[in-house]
């Protein structure tokens, strides 16, 4: 994928407040106000742009290419990939936490539209400074390493590789404690068991169920907070539970998400 213009050569005249930006996306996320929360953006988007403020810009850029990924609108998603990449290319040092969750965010929504062999380098970009620059217990290296694996996995060959990041992951997830994130990458990793041999799932059946149960038991954790997070983790492991015909437990994990979407809605 061609990596867009740089255009941070002009003078910035002011900056958006990014932070606040932020919050304010936390919070419509958090109804699942998707239709606001694209109008947010564009606005900001186009306030960044007419103020030359390149960080802003690159910042809303990253916001989007997950937005366009969750709309699954591939065209204006992979729009954003490009530009935001062309921004890093002009900007990017190779020594920035922010700038390397920006490359991962990208090579991310390049793999939910059928380019995961393209996204490698950006994984790799992302996987440099994170474990240069992470503790090695930080909750955003779990994040790098599901997304990576899920990628590895598409291009075909690369199982053992995809397993062993879903094992840093859990790593991860584990030392620290109480994140919903940690039933994603077990649903994941059942779904990786699977696909390793799908024409022989009594093989591994053992093992996705046991996958399974502990990403439902980590889901019925209550020291995790019944927040949007929550929900968003839901979401991701219902649909996974249903492929395995697990409908008791989709159902429960739909019904969950409902109860949090209406009670933030209140």
């Amino acid at each position: 994928m061609s990596e867009g213009k740089c255009c941070c050569s002009k003078e910035p005249m002011g900056s958006i407040p990014i932070m606040r930006i932020l919050d304010k996306l936390d919070m419509l996320f958090d109804k699942n106000d998707m239709a606001e929360a694209g109008r947010l953006l564009e606005y900001w988007e186009n306030e960044a742009r007419a103020l030359n403020d390149t960080r802003g810009l690159l910042e809303i850029l990253s916001e989007q290419v997950g937005y366009y990924r969750s709309m699954e609108d591939e065209e204006k998603g992979l729009r954003a990939v490009n530009e935001a990449l062309g921004l890093l290319n002009c900007t990017d040092s190779g020594d920035s936490v922010a700038n390397a969750t920006i490359y991962l965010n990208c090579a991310t929504t390049m793999k939910a539209f059928g380019k995961a062999a393209e996204a490698m380098e950006y994984y790799e970009k992302a996987k440099d400074v994170y474990e240069r620059l992470l503790p090695d217990d930080d909750f955003r290296l779990a994040g790098l390493y599901n997304n990576y694996a899920s990628a590895l996995s598409d291009v075909g060959g690369k199982n053992d590789e995809a397993r062993d990041m879903y094992i840093k992951a859990i790593a991860v997830l584990k030392k620290k404690g109480g994140y919903s994130e940690l039933a994603v990458t077990y649903v994941n990793y059942a779904l990786l068991v699977y696909d390793t041999e799908p024409g022989n799932y009594e093989v591994n059946e053992n093992m996705i169920e046991g996958f399974l149960e502990l990403a439902y038991e980590c889901l019925n954790d209550e020291s995790i907070p019944r927040d949007g997070n929550y929900a968003r983790s839901c979401e991701k492991c219902s649909s996974v539970f249903g492929f395995f015909g697990y409908f008791l437990e989709k159902s429960e994990l739909e019904e969950r998400v409902k109860k949090i979407y209406e009670a933030n809605n209140a």
